[in-house]
C-alpha cells in the first residue's frame, strides 16, 4: 500500500506541522484556531471619565493602545512577513505618558522611547523620542535623545491567564 519512504516522509510532515502550530502558540499564546481570544479593546472606543471605581487608569489605556497600534508606531519594519507585537512597557515612575517599550516579530527585537498625548482622549497620538536596538550586553540608542534613562522605570508585562497588563516591581 504505501512504501516506507512515503510514510517516513509523512511522519516527518505531520512532526513538522505539529511544530509549527506549537511555535504559534509559544508566540502569540493562543492556538491558530482560537477565533475568539480577547486582546484588548482598542483604547478609542472607551474613555476612562464616568468610569467604575475599578475603572483603568490612563496608563492602561496607553498600552492596550499601544498593542493594538504597534505596527502603525514602530518607525522600522517588522521582518520575514512577521507582525509586531509588545513584550513589556517601562514606565517612568509617576508617568502615564512616557515610557519605553520593548516589542518584537518573532525574528527581531526593538524598543521605542515613547511620549503619548493624551489631551485629546480617547484619541492618543504618540512621539517617538528615541529608538533603540539589542546590544551585547544592553540595548543600543541606534536614533533620537534617552532623556528618561536615569528615572526610576516601572515595568509591566501581559498576564496569560487574565490578558492584562500587570505591574512586575
Amino acid at each position: 500500500m504505501f512504501s516506507r519512504k512515503q510514510i517516513i516522509i509523512l511522519i516527518i510532515l505531520i512532526l513538522v506541522l505539529a511544530g509549527s502550530i506549537f511555535l504559534y502558540w509559544q508566540t502569540y499564546h493562543y492556538w491558530p484556531w482560537q477565533k475568539d481570544v480577547k486582546t484588548g479593546e482598542p483604547a478609542a472606543t472607551v474613555s476612562p471619565e464616568g468610569a467604575s471605581p475599578q475603572a483603568k487608569e490612563p496608563r492602561d489605556y496607553v498600552m492596550e493602545d499601544v498593542a493594538l497600534r504597534i505596527s502603525e508606531i514602530s518607525p522600522v519594519e517588522p521582518v520575514l512577513g512577521g507582525k509586531w507585537y509588545v513584550l513589556r512597557y517601562w514606565f517612568v515612575d509617576g508617568s502615564y505618558n512616557s515610557f519605553y517599550v520593548e516589542y518584537e516579530d518573532g525574528h527581531i527585537m526593538r524598543k521605542l522611547l515613547l511620549t503619548a498625548d493624551l489631551s485629546q482622549m480617547p484619541k492618543i497620538s504618540y512621539s517617538v523620542n528615541a529608538v533603540f536596538e539589542p546590544g551585547e550586553s544592553d540595548w543600543t540608542l541606534k536614533s533620537g535623545k534617552d532623556q528618561q534613562s536615569s528615572l526610576p522605570l516601572i515595568l509591566f508585562e501581559k498576564d496569560a491567564k487574565t490578558g492584562r497588563w500587570t505591574q512586575k516591581n
